[in-house]
């Protein structure tokens, strides 16, 4: 039965099939409709003029719309074209999910098709495999080579003997090229690999170029894959701190006990062993077999770590540390005990690099000339090495070196650090170590030396000589120490304490215009200290490099009505601005007269703006 009968079946009532199902169809006007439908019956759907994807109005032609015809009235044609609609969409979905899962088959049979395509292809390869370890261990098993060169030199001594062993020969070679050939696919391997003979020079000869090509290859510009590490550092956490901790004390231990015997060594620790090692020291310098005596001890030191390393309990050392404490500092400690530790390995840490960061800034000065004379010794010494290595042999200069050498560290530095008046008197490299400057007292010597050319000189006022300590009070020092000023700058009456006031930056935004600080007025400087203290940006400008100075008013909502004092410098573009001044004119008429005391120019006939 096909789509099409069963639905006039279900609402045809004049014309039902049999008794009961014109009953059916009389006593219910909606039921769900057909759902099995046979293959037969699709065709017959399909053929059918009818057939379409329309709306229900469009089936009018193929059933009559008066309710006189085959419909009993207008509700039961209503109630099938409505069905008939919903029949309609279930078609359009469910063809619509069969085209889908079409498209999901397909593709999956791709891949299904694709995957058992590779999966010939490696059981291929791996019978291919199997054949030629096959054929390899065979032919490692029969040799044959060997054995035809052998029959083909017995055939050569008869015609007899050639017919008995020429036969097998051919043989076993019929064989071999049968078993080596017919089972291999593809034709890669048609024969085997038949070592020919070579010289020993044709081989040298094949060596060297290979070894040539090799290098040739590793100039190339084309470079391999090389993996890069992830070098991402490890997130700061208090265990892994203390595990580094605990590794690096354990690692440069043996390195620090090394330098601390080294060290009481040549303090003469203990004298019978310092002794032998002096004398032992100055024989080998002397007859030129130091470097050799030295590689020999750390042959030696290398050979009992081997035994150490053998399970043998050696205790040897050339040099003695002293005492070694091998207690774990923090087994017995509390909390407070701990944090003590702390601090003091942090204060220790922070004592040696400042004290590192010393000798490299010294370093640094001696050889950039900061400190002349030590310079100048350097010179000279360096350059009576190099003449003195142009006229005398090395080896000579070698011996002397090393005679000079440990006559200074066994001897002369054992009684410089026993007597120390004799080394203040006498040890010259001491003494030119510390004249040294580090980069913070070469900087403060330099700003000295700037600041001692603008000092002015007054007559009413004592020479930066003649003015003590005992003469200064303790706020004097501070300011002079802060400005690194001498003591003869200190800040005039009126002045102590200093003049609360904002500097102003034209150049910048109204956010980052404003600093405030104190000015300060001495007899030779006009100096401006910021807020922040101590602060590394604080102004000194010398009166004698002024060039003008006038009063100013460069914002009128500034405090104290605006008032602000303009400083002009010489030799630059550069103008300072100081505002919001109480009693700016007392401070203004304050400057000009040291400037007049002074007689500088810029305080004979100031422009005084309001």
């Amino acid at each position: 039965m096909s789509l099409r009968q069963a639905l006039r079946s279900r609402f045809k009532g004049d014309k039902p099939d049999s008794p009961t199902s014109s009953r059916k169809s009389k006593d219910s006007k909606s039921l769900p409709l057909p759902v099995a439908v046979k293959e037969e019956d699709e065709t017959d759907y399909k053929d059918d003029d009818c057939h379409s994807f329309q709306s229900a109005s469009s089936l009018s032609p193929c059933f009559p719309s008066t309710p006189d015809g085959e419909f009993k009235d207008l509700q039961e044609k209503g109630i099938f074209e409505q069905q008939l609609t919903q029949l309609q969409e279930q078609l359009v979905a469910a063809m619509i999910e069969n085209q889908s899962l079409r498209n999901e088959l397909e593709i999956i049979n791709k891949k299904q098709s694709v995957f058992e395509q590779i999966k010939l292809q490696l059981e291929s390869e791996k019978k291919r495999n199997n054949i030629l370890e096959a054929k390899i261990k065979e032919l490692d098993h029969k040799k044959p080579l060997h054995g035809i060169s052998k029959l083909k030199k017995k055939n050569t001594d008869g015609a007899g003997k050639s017919n008995l062993s020429v036969e097998p020969a051919i043989d076993i070679a019929s064989d071999l090229q049968e078993e080596d050939v017919v089972s291999i696919p593809d034709g890669e391997f048609e024969k085997p690999a038949v070592k020919s003979s070579k010289s020993f020079t044709m081989r040298l000869y094949e060596g060297i170029l290979k070894k040539v090509y090799e290098v040739i290859d590793d100039f190339t510009e084309e470079m391999d894959y090389v993996h890069v590490e992830n070098t991402e550092p490890d997130p700061l956490t208090g265990k892994k701190l203390k595990e580094n901790i605990k590794r690096f004390g354990t690692a440069v231990k043996p390195y620090y006990d090394t330098v601390k015997g080294i060290v009481n060594l040549l303090a003469w620790k203990t004298p019978p062993y310092t002794l032998i090692v002096f004398v032992v020291y100055m024989y080998m310098v002397w007859k030129g077999w130091f470097f050799q005596t030295l590689l020999a001890c750390l042959t030696f030191r290398l050979f009992i770590n081997i035994l150490i390393y053998r399970g043998w309990n050696v205790q040897f050392n050339f040099i003695d540390p002293g005492e070694i404490d091998d207690k774990d500092p923090e087994e017995s400690l509390g909390l407070s005990d701990k944090l003590n530790l702390v601090i003091e390995v942090a204060t220790k840490v922070q004592n040696t690099l400042g004290h590192a960061a010393d000798g490299l800034e010294k370093i640094k000065s001696l050889l950039t000339w900061r400190q002349p004379d030590a310079s100048n010794q350097l010179f000279l010494l360096i350059l009576t090495g190099f003449i003195s290595t142009c006229i005398f042999p090395g080896t000579d200069l070698l011996h002397v070196i090393g005679l000079l050498t440990g006559i200074k560290l066994f001897i002369i530095d054992n009684i410089y650090n026993k007597f120390p008046r004799i080394k203040k008197k006498y040890d010259t490299t001491h003494q030119m170590w510390l004249s040294l400057p580090t980069d913070a007292q070469y900087e403060k010597k330099h700003m000295k030396l700037e600041i001692d050319r603008y000092i002015l000189k007054h007559g009413e006022v004592p020479d930066s000589e003649e003015v003590t300590d005992e003469y200064t009070s303790s706020d004097d020092k501070a300011f002079c120490q802060l400005f690194s000023l001498p003591n003869s700058e200190s800040p005039l009456p009126g002045w102590q304490g200093g003049r609360m006031c904002t500097l102003i930056n034209r150049e910048k935004s109204l956010a980052s215009a404003f600093k405030s600080g104190k000015l300060y007025l001495t007899r030779s400087f006009l100096c401006f200290e910021r807020s922040k203290t101590p602060s590394p940006k604080n102004i000194v400008i010398p009166l004698a490099n002024i060039s003008g100075l006038e009063k100013a008013k460069p914002y009128s909502w500034l405090p104290g009505g605006g008032m602000a004092i303009e400083v002009t410098v010489t030799n630059s573009d550069k103008h300072y601005v100081f505002g919001a001044i109480l009693n700016r004119d007392e401070a203004f008429d304050s400057i000009i007269t040291t400037g007049r005391k002074a007689s500088l120019l810029w305080s004979a006939d100031p422009s005084q703006q309001t």
